[in-house]
């Protein structure tokens, strides 16, 4: 059985694409600050507070997860990918 684990997550209202979760305890000023550079290069002239959604949440890691903050940084992770567009 797979157990809840509870954080709050920041995430871009406008896009939806930057999303992070913060575990209780972690570094939520970090994870603002990260959300509001990615609102700043993805989005100019927005407005950061309105852009900016934080909700609390549970996730739920798998099963065979025995590093939960190990999980969160990898889920955290592929906001920095950056893919390649169409030629």
């Amino acid at each position: 059985m797979r157990t809840a684990v509870e954080v709050m997550y920041v995430r871009c209202a406008l896009c939806g694409t930057f999303g992070e979760l913060v575990l209780d305890g972690g570094r939520l000023d970090q994870a603002l600050a990260r959300a509001r550079g990615h609102v700043r290069e993805v989005h100019p002239g927005a407005g950061i507070p309105e852009a900016l959604r934080l909700v609390p949440g549970v996730a739920f890691p798998s099963v065979d997860c025995c590093d939960v903050a190990a999980w969160a940084a990898q889920y955290n992770a592929r906001n920095t990918l950056r893919t390649r567009g169409p030629k």
